[in-house]
């Protein structure tokens, strides 16, 4: 049976864009025209994809009732990692969609450069048929070296993104731009070193823990990083292996408007995980992968641009896939 996409949207765009990623992925894919239409063709296919335009809530909101009706609250005919939101606002304009139970993946609908863009976003679409969105392998071209490392002591997390940001810089991207991916990896680390390591009866073990704070990182707690470059895309990979991530949590994160409102990193807090909005808002696209009880991998990736501009204004995406 051939791969298909299906989109809910009477935007042309949208199946402009939705006929580019098809070529790419080699796929097929339909425009559905209600909620009820949508549904009807999810209880007869396994669709690769589903692409819903949510700048209208109440078109979302008509979706989330007409499956609750076929399908019930809790089939698994209708999984959350298979959504892809479309949007003319960023996530943190149009923050209730996160409520949604389809919720797992977000961007703004690309203007420019639309064949650039789906061939990009193909390559998530068919890393998420095997579950494989944090594999760096699969963003990367053949070119494209990922180099790996372990991290055993908390204050190696400095080490780490200094490195980072030193490998930039002699792929010869642009310090700014060095300096802010180097940041966001930093902000990541610290997540998945105080964060993520919860105790026997499953609470977190450094929940009051000062972030300055240095400890061997033993056997679990230990984190694994990638890093690849192809000359094109940069992408880190980041890894915890307690799978604790909480998703209403990580989605009100991600979704804040850090610059309407007074916003610190609050570094000398285990737990604040306010960062992710500005790592989110940084440029590149951010992908979570968690497996329950078993790791966390927060994925970086960015577009190699020449100048800040292009980069900080680069196709980009949020998506976090939860897996039981």
């Amino acid at each position: 049976m051939s791969k298909r996409l299906l989109l809910l949207s009477n935007q042309p765009d949208d199946a402009s864009f939705l006929a580019e990623l098809s070529a790419v992925a080699k796929t097929t894919f339909e425009v559905v025209q209600t909620p009820e239409q949508m549904v009807e063709m999810i209880s007869k296919i396994n669709p690769t994809g589903i692409f819903v335009d949510v700048n209208n809530p109440k078109l979302l909101h008509a979706l989330e009732f007409a499956a609750q009706k076929r399908f019930g609250l809790f089939s698994d005919q209708v999984q959350a990692h298979k959504f892809h939101f479309l949007a003319d606002r960023p996530l943190q304009e149009n923050r209730e969609v996160t409520k949604s139970p389809f919720f797992g993946t977000y961007f703004e609908r690309p203007t420019t450069k639309l064949e650039e863009c789906a061939d990009f976003y193909a390559r998530f679409v068919l890393a998420g048929e095997n579950a494989e969105t944090h594999d760096l392998k699969h963003f990367l071209s053949e070119r494209g070296n990922i180099q790996e490392i372990t991290l055993v002591r908390s204050d190696q997390k400095q080490e780490a993104a200094e490195a980072v940001r030193q490998y930039l810089i002699q792929a010869k991207i642009p310090g700014r731009i060095a300096n802010i991916i180097a940041n966001a990896v930093d902000e990541l680390l610290m997540n998945a070193i105080f964060d993520a390591p919860i105790d026997d009866l499953g609470r977190l073990k450094y929940s009051s823990t000062e972030r300055n704070q240095i400890r061997e990182l033993k056997g679990q707690e230990q984190v694994k990083m990638s890093i690849g470059f192809d000359g094109f895309y940069v992408g880190v990979s980041i890894s915890d292996f307690f799978g604790t991530l909480d998703r209403p949590r990580l989605l009100n994160h991600v979704s804040m408007d850090y610059r309407e409102r007074e916003y610190t990193l609050r570094r000398g807090l285990a737990g604040a995980g306010l960062g992710l909005a500005a790592v989110y808002n940084s440029g590149g696209s951010l992908i979570y992968h968690c497996e329950a009880g078993q790791k966390t991998e927060a994925t970086l990736l960015y577009r190699a641009c020449e100048n800040f501009r292009d980069f900080k204004n680069q196709f980009h995406f949020f998506s976090a896939k939860f897996y039981v």
